[in-house]
């Protein structure tokens, strides 16, 4: 093609995407602006005719985990999988990995090297077909861009009451130095349905507990045939583990070992340890079927017959219902027993959905006269009714955040808060931030003289800008680049006792325990410091658009985005 014939092209082409951006919100990718092959190979999402549930999903990890449903009588277990959607970018496509895969890194540098270097199947997979499952319950896939870029995803199945088997009997050590570092995550396999531990417990018969006690005497027998047998050459290591049927994240860099995704408010004093898989010769400090308190982490020593140990911290909680914003009634988050906003005044958070988005627009607005911050939050707005007249008058109510009643019940204890975002600010600041408390009462609108609330952990995000090029924000582990929708992921991580020196927490009113309002409508959300070792009874989460809207300032239009927080322990 020559040289004008291809300009005359690319401005149709820049026409008719304009054209189409009148009447779609997908409109024109960058893909269409380079003129070129799309280097896109982002894979949000891949649902199951056979799943249960929504997949958890790991963006950064780049691994989802599965719950399958019972199979039918017919079927043992299920040996393969209905596509029903895949969420990814245009132009791309998937493909199954051949071949095996050993170890699986974290890093984005590992895992980048590892795309390039596996072999992958000629022949695309599409929505519609079957995937056979591997014994292991564990496949991999790679998304390929139009360029030809690469990134390999780890697919993992729960299916109930199906062990797997060890996924690394039929895994072959990659040549790829990345995929060889220490920063690997190796993946546990469940040997029960994904439920919570008390459902688990309540619904076993005496035929099943009979059998969970052979395994687990079986297993504990294996574990000290291993200890005793000759000194073997291998690290000691956990390869796998398992709490209350549910599978566990393993890294072996941090040495860290968490779940995430129990039942909202699982009693995580007393789970029970499901499943566990050690390298060869190794033995632990914890058994199969006994329960354990994994709400603070239990430390967990794995030794070989050379004398050799490691020591991991073993840790489980949950999610807020809701927080993958993708339910709504109408203009409010649902369950709204847990998430709340202003919008009985005006709506100024309400849901939106554009490319694979499907999340919560939180918008700065005015009201009679006065700057009315967009706003979502574990909080119940106004809960005394206070009239709207009086809500705005500012002499009234010098502190907005005195209408509201903060935190919900919530007894775990996350590492980390991971949230995807966008900030249009126009010039004004958001508010992103996590606080965990301990109360000794429930609601702070009943809060009586001698109650006293603690804060046990806080992590907070201030900024004008979504890449966090403003202020220091010290709790921020990282924000990424946008994705294909314009979201960035933002990381941070929850400091236990006294915040950060320049957390934005010392900007706020969040230590106020003296009400500026003289109305008795006002509720005192204020807290105290705690030392960090308090027992965690609620939970404070904010998204606003103006981080000082409290106070009746900010800028109107100002835009923030989010979806898909997720608590990480």
């Amino acid at each position: 093609m020559s040289f004008k014939n291809k300009v005359f092209w690319q401005i149709i082409a820049m026409c008719s995407c304009a054209v189409y951006t009148l009447v779609s919100l997908n409109g024109c990718s960058a893909d269409y602006d380079t003129f070129g092959k799309s280097d896109y190979c982002v894979l949000s999402e891949i649902t199951f005719a056979e799943q249960e549930s929504s997949p958890a999903v790991y963006s950064n990890n780049h691994r989802m985990v599965f719950d399958l449903v019972a199979p039918p009588e017919s079927l043992e277990t299920w040996n393969s999988v209905t596509i029903d959607a895949i969420d990814m970018s245009h132009f791309a496509s998937l493909h199954l990995v051949k071949g095996k895969v050993e170890e699986f890194p974290t890093d984005s540098v590992a895992l980048d090297s590892l795309a390039q270097k596996i072999s992958v199947s000629d022949e695309s997979i599409k929505m519609g077909e079957k995937i056979d499952i591997p014994s292991s319950h564990v496949l991999y896939v790679v998304v390929i861009s139009e360029s030809g870029k690469k990134a390999v995803w780890q697919l993992v199945f729960n299916i109930p009451e199906v062990k797997p088997k060890s996924s690394s009997s039929n895994s072959v050590k990659s040549s790829s130095s990345a995929s060889s570092s220490s920063s690997v995550k190796s993946v546990a396999s469940s040997s029960s349905s994904a439920k919570s531990a008390s459902s688990s417990n309540s619904g076993k018969s005496s035929e099943s507990s009979s059998s969970a006690k052979n395994e687990s005497s079986s297993s504990a027998a294996s574990v000290a045939s291993s200890s005793s047998a000759a000194k073997s050459s291998q690290p000691p290591k956990i390869l796998a583990l398992s709490i209350a049927g549910l599978a566990a994240v393993v890294n072996e860099e941090s040495k860290s070992i968490h779940v995430d995704d129990l039942d909202f408010r699982t009693d995580l004093t007393s789970l029970e340890l499901s499943d566990l898989e050690l390298s060869e010769g190794a033995s632990a400090n914890i058994k199969v079927g006994e329960s354990y308190d994994f709400s603070t982490g239990v430390q967990v020593t794995v030794m070989n017959g050379n004398d050799e140990s490691e020591t991991y911290t073993v840790k489980a909680g949950y999610q807020l219902p809701g927080s993958n914003f993708n339910s709504w009634k109408g203009d409010d988050v649902t369950p709204d027993s847990i998430w709340g906003n202003a919008n009985t005044i005006l709506t100024t958070t309400k849901k939106i959905t554009s490319g694979s988005l499907i999340g919560a627009q939180i918008q700065t607005s005015s009201v009679l006269g006065k700057v009315a911050s967009g706003s979502l939050y574990t909080a119940d707005f106004n809960p005394k009714g206070v009239g709207t007249l009086s809500m705005a008058n500012a002499s009234t109510w010098p502190d907005g955040n005195e209408l509201l009643d903060f935190g919900k019940p919530f007894a775990a204890r996350p590492e980390f808060m991971e949230v995807k975002f966008s900030y249009e600010g126009k010039g004004d600041s958001c508010d992103i931030y996590i606080l965990l408390e301990n109360r000794t009462g429930d609601r702070n609108i009943n809060r009586k003289a001698g109650d006293v609330n603690k804060l046990v952990a806080s992590a907070w995000f201030r900024s004008t800008k979504a890449d966090n090029s403003g202020r220091e924000n010290p709790d921020v582990v990282s924000v990424s680049e946008p994705d294909e929708n314009g979201m960035r992921t933002l990381l941070l991580k929850l400091k236990y006792g006294e915040p950060l020196a320049g957390s934005p927490i010392e900007n706020s009113s969040t230590f106020n325990t003296e009400l500026e309002s003289s109305n008795k409508s006002a509720v005192n959300n204020g807290l105290e410091q705690g030392s960090g070792e308090e027992p965690v009874t609620h939970i404070r989460v904010v998204f606003a658009s103006s981080a000082n809207g409290n106070h009746y300032e900010g800028i109107k239009g100002a835009t923030l985005i989010i979806d898909e927080m997720r608590l990480i322990y």
